[in-house]
């Protein structure tokens, strides 16, 4: 189910972005030749109107190819209804069309996921960030590590990550106070009030603490670790009018710098690990599906989650790297400023060896999502 679950959100994301290139070209009139989902050999095509629809066999991704992009021919650069002929603006436009797609289907989820949760959600504190257009608080929450097998917080349903909130209805926010309340109840039942990171899908359980537990294991069979998190409240009108947009901002903000402090520690420490446990590739995402239809109510957890993707597909796309969308605008920057088109068999190879090093990239991304999930 989960894979079935994941390869729908792909598709839903690479034909939401396609679908902005797609329109933006026949908006300008410009020859769309294919519209494909998944990357070149193609398994399946028909050709409907002037426009092949396509699958292709590497399900990464997806593209839409017009007439005189990446192009030699100069019969074809010089068709009135080709991308090369076309003013550069809307060339520009064509390109960053796909980009603001995704954008939007980010914002509008996340307005859905916030309104859903009171206009308020919680992320891990990982690094010191000043968010935007929001209301911070700033607490440290209480989560499971570890359930030892057969102990009574496995039997009791307690899972790894859950965020232990209350015992007995008294808040829990200090660890140790939540030993001291457990070992005073030794041998008594108590009641434990968890939830996931963000303090949603709640639950209630009955547990009762050993007075005499094998060494090492604690009165339930759990560690425990405590993580800083940040509540971001978008309270004022405004706020809740512009929530989606905002929180994608802050998210691109957060995330820029959670990466740029790993990648600073990897070379500091000459240690790789840090930036491959940041990055995940299909495999990766597959299995946060999985943990994400496994909660009780996986609706706005899995809203947030696709959001999230289309935001991080947006910003990807839009990085200056050849083969990308990003790295189109660059050579279009270079046109704007030189008025001169770069030649279009060194930009076709350029981009062809910028797709090459792309793939190449997913396919170690793969093999180290694999090593996470067997090691």
């Amino acid at each position: 189910m989960f894979v079935i679950v994941f390869i729908l959100t792909i598709l839903i994301l690479v034909v939401i972005h396609e679908l902005g290139h797609y329109f933006a070209a026949r908006w300008f009139n410009i020859k769309v030749l294919e519209f494909g989902f998944g990357i070149p050999p193609r398994a399946w095509g028909k050709k409907i109107g002037e426009t092949i629809w396509s699958l292709n066999w590497l399900p990464f991704g997806g593209f839409v190819r017009l007439l005189g992009e990446d192009e030699s021919d100069k019969d074809v650069l010089d068709d009135k209804r080709s991308f090369a002929k076309q003013d550069i603006w809307k060339r520009v436009t064509v390109v960053v069309a796909g980009v603001f797609m995704n954008l939007l289907l980010a914002w509008l989820l996340f307005y859905i996921v916030l309104a859903a949760q009171g206009f308020k959600t919680q992320l891990p504190l990982l690094t010191d960030y000043k968010f935007s257009g929001a209301n911070e608080k700033k607490d440290t929450v209480i989560l499971v590590n570890q359930v030892i097998a057969e102990s009574p917080a496995a039997q009791a349903g307690l899972k790894q990550g859950d965020r232990i909130i209350a015992i007995n209805g008294a808040p829990v926010i200090e660890s140790g106070k939540f030993i001291e309340d457990i070992k005073a109840n030794a041998g008594k039942e108590v009641s434990l009030s968890v939830s996931d990171i963000q303090g949603n899908d709640k639950r209630d359980t009955k547990i009762t603490p050993r007075a005499n537990p094998p060494e090492g294991q604690g009165a339930l069979g759990v560690s425990l670790g405590g993580l800083e998190t940040v509540t971001l409240s978008y309270d004022s009108p405004m706020q809740k009018l512009f929530a989606g947009p905002i929180h994608s901002y802050n998210l691109i903000g957060y995330s820029g710098k959670i990466l740029g402090d790993t990648i600073a520690y990897s070379f500091k420490e000459k240690d790789l690990a840090p930036v491959s446990n940041a990055v995940a590739g299909p495999i990766g995402i597959t299995a946060v599906v999985q943990q994400i239809l496994a909660v009780e109510n996986p609706v706005i957890p899995y809203l947030d989650f696709v959001a999230a993707l289309s935001l991080n597909l947006a910003v990807v796309n839009v990085l200056p790297f050849p083969g990308l969308d990003g790295g189109r605008l660059f050579f279009l920057a270079i046109e704007a400023i030189t008025r001169k088109k770069t030649h279009a068999v060194v930009e076709k190879y350029v981009h062809t060896i910028g797709l090459l090093v792309l793939l190449s990239l997913i396919v170690l991304i793969t093999i180290s999502d694999i090593r996470k999930l067997v090691f």
